[in-house]
């Protein structure tokens, strides 16, 4: 049961209007028009200093935590010099469909100046200009997504299990102690090693300057406060503050206050979102015993950790108006595992595991989504505690599989001790937190796009534009196997733009936005003197996402049942149905849809598509390096964007209409997979694992009165063994039936805290917009084996 305080810090977070806060904006903008040769990193690292020591902060009542990453409760920070797209957002922030942010008070002009005042020369313009006039042409038309383009480099997770031991001025002295090494004889070499030293120790003396600015906030508040428990809690942020994040903390609640302060000043600092926090119920354990054995009851820590969660909820992301219709809800990213194994193998569930479980029947938060790592020895009492808050709450936790990411770990060069401290990064990514340079954002790569323009022979239908090689008229294809070799010429043509994008974006990242504090909480890079985007880190990474599996699966499946095998109809009246959209042709769409089998059933005529595309894929991608010298790998997801990509495709041969959304993530079509979850799991597992080594993003929906009770527990963890035990690697669910959809449709205001998984995180079901809410609604419910 939820305490008062954490009542009233629920409720003032959730009913607060998000609003635009220009803190940062105005310090960036005022910072850089002092002339200046300094290096790049040390310009970084020197208005990061200043934010950190000039921004506003606050401290609300009832809080035991400081720290924002603005400067009011639901507001969110503008980075100017990244986002060309600024001055015409500027007019919409307010009134757009997709996460609107209002402003205070004449700060819409003031942004509409700050936005003028960078046009031409942000981050996003030198991008853009890097990209050939193709490339463009290749995004507006959705074969690929920008990725990284006016973002940071970001996907990371700290190295909390030691940061929390150490606090930060034991990495200062680090850097410190490199410098000394140094000769008095400076070369280019140790030159470029001194200024980034000095860059990381810029950065972390900045987060201990804002920490000791809370401290004499809280100490000021408490001298003005006459209730006496909150001027105790202003004193205790005082002591906290004072105490870390510069040394190690002594108790669960400043341990919670470091990771909250490093994870406020790495979103503060470079624009970026999915930064995940790692293995929670693994380094504040250690914290949790000490608490209790020195007298804090578990209700205390309890409420610690719901605080901390809202902290992370509450913050926000700025997008683009398109961006936002893709991530629905804000989605952050911002990953908290549990469970999993130790380094030596045994089971890593402890009690405060099985506390945060607990408090999650009380309070689900959007953020941080919370995952779950299964294996085969864990603790059954603490996975079924798992599945029955994902039942009963709010489509936390999602699961995950250690038989499946362990291995692929190891695969891309982890030890077999290293791998098995992996946590969650992005939707379903595999990271080993501390160690890891890994770039979900390389881009969505979209399979049905490249399908539509093999069945035009290289050309969009959309604009008319050929933008691929010739690869001959599809109404002359006389087999399956033409239609196969036509498409694997197109998607090598496109994986080869795709990865030319992306190593010209991560090559500007390295030279005009590096990631200070992240570096030096990434082992490697204070040993090397080198950041994260100059190859400071051992392992290096990124993950293609593949969108449309289910759409070109049917599609294949459709084209080689309906017109080579059984005659059903001919190329040529195939592609007069799609060109028309099946404008009276609803016989020829209803003869794709009912006679050719579909993905997610369990059928091998179906999946061996899914086997084509993904597997082909992935081993197209793998044959680049990237340019930071990593590897590249695939992953099977879509996001949201399996809604706007869809605007951008005409009708296809699974009979979709044209411009209507795509199958999402690893799933089936929607409405198509007919014959229970169990199929669907054999549908996706017949799909080699290794070859989307970075997860395959699986949505399922149970029907709620299947589910009730240790019966629905019985019944999903039989379906999620069944999907393990066969290699899969991920699923997550939603229960909720559509007449409680619709009704928050209608009824918003009865809904407000009503969590939905959308694909890799879950949102508030009526921040969602419209289309999105349809596609939720329209998943398939499961109701039964």
């Amino acid at each position: 049961m939820l305490s008062s305080r954490i009542e009233r810090i629920r409720d003032r977070i959730r009913t607060t209007t998000p609003t635009i806060c220009l803190d940062r904006a105005r310090i960036a903008t005022e910072f850089y028009k002092t002339p200046s040769v300094e290096p790049y990193v040390r310009r970084r690292a020197e208005l990061f200093m200043k934010v950190m020591k000039t921004r506003e902060i606050y401290i609300e009542e009832d809080s035991l935590l400081a720290g924002s990453i603005a400067s009011r409760t639901h507001a969110v920070p503008v980075f100017p010099e990244m986002m060309n797209w600024l001055p015409e957002a500027v007019e919409t922030f307010d009134t757009r469909q997709f996460d609107p942010f209002q402003y205070m008070p004449g700060e819409k002009d003031e942004l509409r100046e700050i936005a003028e005042t960078w046009k031409g020369h942000t981050f996003g313009d030198y991008t853009d200009a890097l990209l050939t006039e193709e490339e463009h042409e290749l995004v507006d038309i959705g074969i690929f997504t920008r990725g990284i383009q006016q973002c940071s480099t970001m996907c990371h997770a700290p190295d909390y299990e030691n940061l929390v031991k150490r606090g930060y001025r034991y990495y200062i002295n680090q850097c410190k102690a490199q410098i000394a090494k140094l000769d008095d004889d400076m070369t280019i070499e140790n030159t470029d090693q001194r200024m980034k030293w000095e860059a990381m120790i810029t950065s972390m003396e900045a987060v201990i300057v804002m920490a000791h600015r809370y401290a004499d906030l809280a100490e000021e508040l408490a001298k003005a406060c006459s209730d006496a428990e909150q001027k105790k809690m202003y004193e205790t942020i005082a002591e906290n503050c004072r105490m870390v994040p510069e040394n190690p903390p002594e108790t669960f609640l400043q341990a919670a206050q470091l990771v909250l302060f490093t994870h406020d000043a790495i979103m503060i600092e470079n624009m970026g979102y999915i930064h995940a926090l790692g293995r929670f119920d693994q380094y504040m354990y250690e914290f949790y015993k000490k608490d209790l054995e020195q007298g804090v009851s578990e209700q205390e820590i309890g409420d610690i950790i719901h605080e901390f969660k809202l902290r992370i909820e509450e913050m926000w992301y700025l997008r683009d108006e398109f961006e936002s219709g893709a991530y629905p809800g804000c989605a952050l990213y911002i990953q908290m595992t549990l469970g999993g194994q130790k380094a030596d193998g045994t089971d890593a569930c402890n009690d405060l595991t099985r506390l945060i479980l607990h408090g999650m029947e009380d309070l689900q938060t959007k953020e941080p989504p919370v995952s779950f790592r299964y294996h085969d020895n864990v603790d059954e009492e603490t996975f079924r505690l798992a599945i029955n808050v994902a039942l009963t709450g709010g489509s936390h936790p999602a699961f995950f599989n250690d038989n499946n990411s362990i291995p692929a770990l190891i695969n891309i060069g982890f030890t077999l001790e290293q791998a098995r401290n992996w946590c969650l990064l992005g939707c379903t990514e595999p990271i080993v937190p501390g160690l890891s340079d890994y770039q979900s954002m390389l881009g969505f790569f979209n399979t049905i796009k490249v399908f539509e323009i093999t069945l035009y022979g290289g050309k969009d239908p959309v604009t008319g534009k050929q933008i691929g090689p010739e690869t001959g008229n599809a109404r002359d294809f006389t087999s399956i196997e033409q239609l196969k070799e036509a498409y694997l010429t197109q998607q090598a043509y496109f994986i080869k733009r795709f990865v030319g994008k992306f190593n010209r974006m991560v090559s500007a990242h390295a030279y005009t936005m590096p990631t200070l504090l992240a570096s030096a909480f990434t082992q490697g890079c204070i040993e090397k003197g080198k950041l994260l985007q100059d190859k400071g880190a051992d392992y290096r990474w990124d993950a293609m996402a593949t969108t449309g599996l289910g759409n070109i699966a049917d599609s294949f499946t459709a084209i080689e049942e309906c017109v080579f095998n059984k005659k059903y109809l001919t190329m040529s009246e195939l592609m007069d149905a799609l060109e028309c959209d099946f404008k009276d042709k609803e016989d020829i769409r209803q003869v794709l849809i009912q006679r050719a089998p579909k993905y997610g059933n369990d059928i091998e005529q179906a999946d061996k598509y899914a086997q084509f595309v993904i597997e082909n894929a992935d081993a197209e991608i793998k044959k680049y390096k990237d340019g930071r010298g990593g590897k590249f790998i695939s992953v099977c997801a879509t996001q949201s964007y399996n809604v706007q990509l869809g605007k951008n495709i005409t009708a296809t041969p699974d009979g979709r209409h044209g411009f209507t959304p795509l199958s999402d993530n690893a799933s089936p079509m929607i409405g198509c997979d007919t014959c229970g979850p169990t199929a669907v799991v054999k549908s996706l597992d017949s799909i080699n694992q290794e070859a989307s080594q970075a997860g395959m993003l699986l949505n399922q929906r149970f029907d709620p009165q299947i589910v009730k009770g240790e019966k629905g527990i019985d019944i999903v963890e039989t379906v999620l063994k069944a999907h393990f035990q066969m290699k899969g690697s991920h699923m997550q669910i939603n229960v909720v039936d559509n007449e409680t959809l619709r009704d928050a449709q209608v009824h918003p205001e009865n809904y407000r805290n009503m969590l939905v998984r959308v694909a890799g995180y879950s949102a508030f079901f009526v921040d969602l917009e419209k289309n999105i809410q349809e596609n939720i609604i329209e998943r398939t419910i499961q109701t039964g084996l």
